[in-house]
Formats: structure tokens, sequence, C-alpha cells
């Protein structure tokens, strides 16, 4: 548990004339990116339904004790992915279990049930195989197709050049195809 929320610093950024550049405050990269940080985290952290909430707030933390050291030029959106990105991995190093989704909520006025239980299962299958990818395959996969991320953004996430980012996604497909395939041929 942390001692300040997210709120919280952002109030006191209002003060904290050092935490303030021309070009951007940091309650605003709150304000702006916080909801988008939150869904990549859930994503990469299945376990549990609290365990991406404390990550977003670490990120959060950490970009805000850092934040008077970042050029104003900076691409903000790539750097708190960065940070995420690393927070993640820290949590990933210490808890390499299986992850599943729970917490999927099939919605009214949706395809046939019949349809909606295939659809619910090749989800649940898709879920379980990007859990077991690689780390920066999982986030680079995540960041390309569930948050729109760029391939820039995603190599200056990952510490690689763009075209290893643009591999590292490529991977990931070809792997969950490949795993989606042998999971439908075993049923």
């Amino acid at each position: 548990m942390y001692l300040f929320s997210v709120i919280d610093i952002a109030a006191r950024i209002q003060t904290d004339e050092l935490m303030t550049t021309p070009h951007l405050r940091f309650e605003t990269l709150i304000e702006r990116y916080h909801d988008e940080i939150f869904r990549y985290l859930w994503r990469m952290l299945q376990d549990s339904p609290h365990e991406p909430q404390d990550v977003t707030q670490e990120t959060f933390m950490r970009a805000y004790q850092a934040f008077g050291r970042l050029r104003p030029d900076s691409n903000h959106r790539a750097w708190l992915y960065k940070i995420a990105t690393n927070c993640a991995y820290s949590v990933l190093r210490r808890s390499q279990r299986e992850n599943s989704l729970d917490d999927l909520e099939i919605m009214d006025g949706q395809p046939a049930p019949d349809q909606q239980v295939i659809e619910l299962e090749t989800l649940q299958a898709a879920t379980r195989i990007i859990q077991r990818l690689p780390v920066k395959q999982r986030a680079a996969v995540i960041m390309r197709h569930l948050e729109g991320c760029d391939y820039t953004e995603i190599a200056h996430v990952l510490d690689c050049s763009e075209d290893s980012a643009r591999a590292n996604v490529s991977q990931a497909i070809r792997r969950l195809r490949r795993e989606l395939q042998n999971e439908s041929g075993e049923a």
C-alpha cells in the first residue's frame, strides 16, 4: 500500500513549481494517460484485480519522482509506458505464475449464446497464450494491438530497435495463431 494516491500526487503537484514544465504539467499526464496505462498493466498482469491498480500507482509515483528531469520535448506517452513496463517486469519476475481471464463479461445484444461461448473460449485461450509469451513479446503485442502504440513507441519502451519491436509483435502473433490452432484442433 502506498502513502499517496494518484489524486494526492496531482494535488501536491499544483503547489510544486519544480514539477511544472512550460508545455505539460504532471497533473495533465495523469488525466491523459492514467486509464490507458491501467488497461495496459491490467492486460500484462492479470493475476489479481488489485495488482494492476498497485502497479499503476507505482508507475505514476516513479513518474512523479522523475518528472522534473524529463525534457519538455520528450514523448510523454512512451516515457510512461516504459516506466509501466519496468514496473510490470518487476512484478512478473517476483511471481512467475499462470494467469487467466476471470472478469470477462458477456454483454447483452451480442451474438447468440452458443457463439458467445465460442468467442469466450477463444478469448480465454488467447489470454492464456498471451500470458505464456516471453515478456517482451507480450508487452509488444499488447501495446501494438490492444493499446494502439506505434512501433517507435514500442521500441522506446522495450529498449530495442523498431525492427526488433516489429519482430517481437510478429513472433507473438505467429505463436498466438499457432497455439490457437493447436488448441482448436485438440477440442
